[in-house]
């Protein structure tokens, strides 16, 4: 238990040292402005797959604060029913700038985790940032298409409660395991070092967990103790969203940092 704490009086200290805290802010700031377009591209082509534009709207709030998803799901209603070519084509173009810069600014971060001096070409850089951006679009498509593949299986099954149980259970561990998976790409493409799948899955999970617990804990919140409208008003929503995107940051970042903990930890035992 000792060492336990040990390690974590030291991963504290390399948080601090590293200057998670602020490089998070930064990762924040692209976070925003990438957000919108990313999910306007996102939705625009998932509504080419003919999805209930509803059942859409019941995902997203699941997995958004309350007072994100309601923003997200006007753009969803307006996105899906028009489905135009010209807004795939736009919100692509800036959705890849925007996000890109984002997975720089990650890059930025996990490099400065790991001791590391940013040595690749700036065209390189660049088409890390589109597979980036290529490789979240896929896990959260994919993500979606499991939860409509276990929904159409409920449909088959008969109903009941263990069944149920069992096959919600079954699509929140295969939509885990795909994000997990996408982070742990991201955390591995960014750096400039080389890392095994293995060592990255630490801080992957730690940050879908807390994804995950935060959008609960939000939702909690509003629900229950929410007088946000009153003291922000109409930009409530927009609080919300800044606070819970910095938390994901925070996050993505010292879960580069819990991986490089680990990593120096197993390294100097092998010594």
């Amino acid at each position: 238990m000792q060492n336990f704490f040990k390690f974590i009086w030291d991963l504290k200290k390399d948080i601090v040292r590293n200057e998670i805290l602020p490089l998070a802010t930064q990762l924040t700031y692209r976070f925003i402005f990438a957000l919108f377009p990313f999910l306007i591209f996102l939705i625009s082509l998932v509504g080419y797959f003919n999805i209930n534009p509803e059942y859409m709207m019941q995902e997203v709030s699941a997995a958004l604060p309350s007072g994100i998803a309601d923003a997200v799901n006007d753009v969803i209603n307006e996105v899906v029913d028009v489905r135009n070519p010209a807004i795939l084509t736009g919100s692509l173009a800036l959705s890849l700038f925007t996000i890109a810069n984002g997975f720089r600014a990650i890059m930025r971060g996990i490099n400065r985790v790991y001791e590391q001096k940013e040595n690749r070409h700036i065209l390189k850089q660049w088409l890390l940032c589109g597979l980036l951006v290529l490789i979240l679009t896929i896990a959260i498509i994919s993500s979606l298409l499991v939860i409509i593949f276990r929904d159409a299986i409920y449909a088959f099954a008969p109903s009941h409660a263990a069944t149920n149980a069992i096959f919600s259970a079954a699509g929140t561990l295969a939509t885990a395991a795909i994000l997990i998976l996408a982070i742990i790409l991201i955390y591995k493409l960014a750096s400039t070092q080389k890392h095994s799948l293995k060592s990255l899955m630490p801080g992957a999970a730690l940050t879908i967990a807390t994804w995950a617990l935060s959008t609960t804990a939000f939702n909690f919140y509003i629900q229950n103790f929410n007088n946000m409208s009153v003291i922000y008003g109409s930009i409530a929503s927009v609080f919300i969203m800044m606070l819970w995107l910095n938390i994901i940051s925070i996050t993505i970042l010292i879960g580069a940092q819990l991986n490089a903990k680990l990593e120096k930890r197993v390294s100097h035992e092998g010594l």
